[in-house]
């Protein structure tokens, strides 16, 4: 259930290993880059390079250094780096290439609405009336995930009292003088209490543009539903998309850019028309395994992204996950509790890192310029090819 980037992970790992999947999703159409860039990962590309053969140019754009710059826009220091970044149009579509290709069914507008388990079958019950039997049900539908909410319903995402602004710019759309100090590089400014990012991405198109991410604490009782109320009077859970954005929250996050922000990343958060935002959560899961139920990806743990691994914990798992189901002398349950053992740990380790960087940033204010970053799955560092 689920088919963003963690649902056709675990699709194709399963596929691969001789499993008949359906992949169950409540988007009616095609899912589309969503405004967002995705720090690569080895284990978010391992699918596409191990199994399906493909360079890693082919999705995904490196960079030459971390850069710290400083207010006034100048470069206060860098460091040799070694990351790569992609779109996330970049790896749906590839995904679901390969999906294809391997056999599995993709369903759009398949919304759920019960889960039960039996003894060795998951009957899943969707909102058109469907109903519909398996072997095991995987729940990938992220940090909203509803099958989380109906087999473990206690379980309830904690806020971290700030929210991540973000947006995507095309690189031709930015002047030299505010490109230049970007170029080739992962690029930080360290704020009071805050801080932002910007790195390369490569469109589906082909053309180069700009993902950034301005990290800004909730500085008032009930501006966090002030922010997640939308164009249209709607109010979200934790995020509103791009496009759906009140035009006075965009332009007052272009006017404080102007104010807070060296004047490159200024220009750069002042000239998207359309950013989004994103409240920052932590989900803590005391299980991963309910019966024939497991929950993947953002639908278990979720992460701040403070170290850039939420995808790549996603296919990670996904791999864990087929690798656990592949011995046939392993009886199902069994290989979903040994999975489960490694997710858990996986997941927690992960939420309490992620947790650690953002109160650093965001309330100790003891993240230093050129400090090297906290990206990673397993340990810092692990993100770098």
């Amino acid at each position: 259930m689920g088919g963003s980037l963690a649902g056709l992970s675990t699709a194709n790992w399963l596929c691969a290993t001789g499993w008949e999947v359906d992949v169950l999703e409540r988007a009616c159409e095609p899912l589309v880059d969503r405004g967002a860039g995705i720090v690569l990962h080895p284990a978010t590309s391992r699918f596409l390079t191990a199994q399906e053969g493909l360079p890693l140019d082919d999705f995904s754009v490196a960079v030459d250094h971390l850069r710290y710059l400083g207010l006034d826009g100048s470069v206060v220091t860098q460091h040799e780096s070694r990351l790569r970044f992609a779109a996330y149009g970049a790896l749906y579509q590839s995904l679901r290439r390969s999906l294809e290709r391997r056999g599995g069914r993709y369903v759009h507008g398949a919304r759920v609405t019960e889960v039960r388990n039996a003894e060795e079958t998951v009957h899943v019950v969707l909102a058109d009336g469907t109903r519909t039997s398996s072997e095991l049900l995987v729940g990938a539908d992220g940090v909203h995930s509803t099958v989380r909410r109906l087999v473990l319903p206690d379980v309830e995402p904690e806020l971290g009292g700030y929210v991540a602004w973000r947006g995507v710019l095309d690189e031709d759309e930015l002047p030299d003088h505010a490109l230049r100090p970007l170029e080739r590089a992962i690029t930080y400014t360290i704020l009071d209490h805050a801080h932002i990012l910007t790195y390369p991405i490569q469109g589906a198109d082909g053309r180069m543009r700009r993902n950034w991410v301005w990290y800004r604490n909730l500085s008032a009782p009930g501006q966090l539903a002030e922010l997640l109320c939308d164009r249209d009077g709607v109010r979200h859970g934790l995020s509103v998309a791009s496009g759906a954005v009140r035009p006075e929250l965009v332009a007052g996050l272009a006017a404080a850019a102007d104010r807070e922000l060296p004047p490159p990343l200024a220009t750069l958060v002042g000239r998207t028309a359309t950013p989004f935002v994103q409240a920052m959560v932590d989900v803590t899961p005391p299980h991963l395994v309910v019966g024939r139920v497991c929950l993947l990806g953002d639908a278990g743990f979720v992460a701040r992204p403070h170290a850039a691994a939420g995808t790549a914990k996603a296919a990670e798992e996904a791999w864990l996950l087929a690798r656990a189901l592949s011995d046939p002398a392993v009886e199902l349950d069994e290989a979903l509790r040994a999975w489960e053992r490694e997710a858990l740990h996986l997941g927690s380790a992960l939420v309490t890192r992620s947790r650690r960087a953002g109160e650093r940033a965001q309330r100790e204010g003891s993240w230093k310029v050129g400090e090297p970053l906290p990206f990673g799955l397993r340990s810092t560092g692990d993100s770098e090819f």
